[in-house]
């Protein structure tokens, strides 16, 4: 880049070819904008107007001549308060312009984990959350899935102990009559000797 050296792009002056570039976009920007959008309506004028602010669509002198133009617009109207139109930004600096285009790795690094960070961040967050969640239920809860198999379970094992006590007093019923039942053969025995 010449020291000194100016580009003329649309009746406007730029320092640096970054400059010039970034008008170049711009204007192809407006004139997409001036093609589609009713600019006769006010209402589409001011909403237009302040959404390329917000947004900081259009930075270079040309872009902000546009803005101009319609901020001009809707107060020729009459019908738009001033107060309700954005202020007009101020050119970027070519040196920003430039800085903004080419991020440095350290930034794009920087940006990189800064949003690995707000992910992770959130992912334990969630996963906190719902601990404490799952702790809640086992102290407080009465109605779980597992306590209900549980209870199912010892209820069988009672109605098993309860016939396995019954045949129990039966077997035990059965072997007393059979002792008795000795006693008599043998008593018949003795006497049939």
């Amino acid at each position: 880049m010449e020291k000194g050296k100016t580009y003329t792009y649309q009746g406007f002056t730029f320092k640096t070819e970054a400059e010039l570039a970034e008008a170049k976009k711009e204007a192809e920007v407006v004139a997409y904008i001036r093609a589609q959008a009713d600019l006769g309506n006010v209402k589409t004028v001011v909403k237009l107007y302040n959404r390329l602010i917000e947004k900081g669509t259009l930075v270079t002198s040309l872009g902000i001549s546009f803005l101009q133009e319609l901020r001009s617009r809707a107060m020729e109207s009459g019908l738009v308060a001033e107060s309700s139109l954005h202020a007009l930004p101020e050119p970027v600096k070519p040196e920003k312009l430039v800085a903004e285009k080419k991020p440095s790795k350290e930034k794009k690094l920087m940006e990189f984990y800064k949003e690995k960070s707000k992910r992770l961040t959130f992912t334990v967050v969630v996963l906190c959350i719902v601990i404490v969640i799952l702790f809640a239920i086992r102290l407080f809860g009465t109605a779980s899935p597992f306590t209900d198999y549980e209870q199912k379970v010892l209820n069988e094992y009672a109605e098993w102990k309860e016939e396995l006590t019954e045949k129990e007093a039966s077997l035990h019923e059965w072997e007393e009559r059979l002792t008795e039942w000795e006693k008599e053969l043998a008593q018949r025995e003795q006497e049939l000797q």
